[in-house]
């Protein structure tokens, strides 16, 4: 069996980074746009939406849509990051982050099935 060590490698570079980052600024910025762009790549490749929301929002309204609506959601976060707990932030960014990991491994699998084809 082929394992894409990547999302494992960003795992772990989450976990050894610990809390403090991924409770920072920082931290929002970069698993949001983590999220957007291995989102975008692994429908690109042919998968499946499984978000109801984000479904909805590509299929109606396209990429350009879906990229606005997660910058907008990124900077609503970081504007409320004062008057957001940092374990809170911590936990979100880790979901996120965890979300686009397991998109890289996705497209990682979409792409080696498009390989052998």
């Amino acid at each position: 069996m082929n394992v894409n060590p990547k999302p494992l490698l960003l795992a772990c570079a989450c976990l050894l980074g610990g809390c403090a980052v991924l409770s920072s600024k920082e931290a929002i910025v970069f698993c949001q746009a983590a999220d957007t762009t291995t989102t975008l790549h692994a429908v690109d490749l042919g998968a499946r939406e499984m978000n109801p929301f984000v479904n909805w929002l590509l299929t109606n309204y396209g990429s350009t849509a879906f990229i606005a609506a997660k910058i907008a959601v990124t900077l609503l976060v970081v504007k409320a990051y004062p008057d957001l707990s940092s374990d809170l932030v911590a936990v979100l960014n880790g979901v996120t982050c965890a979300v686009a990991a397991n998109n890289a491994r996705i497209a990682g699998e979409l792409e080696r099935g498009a390989a052998v084809d």
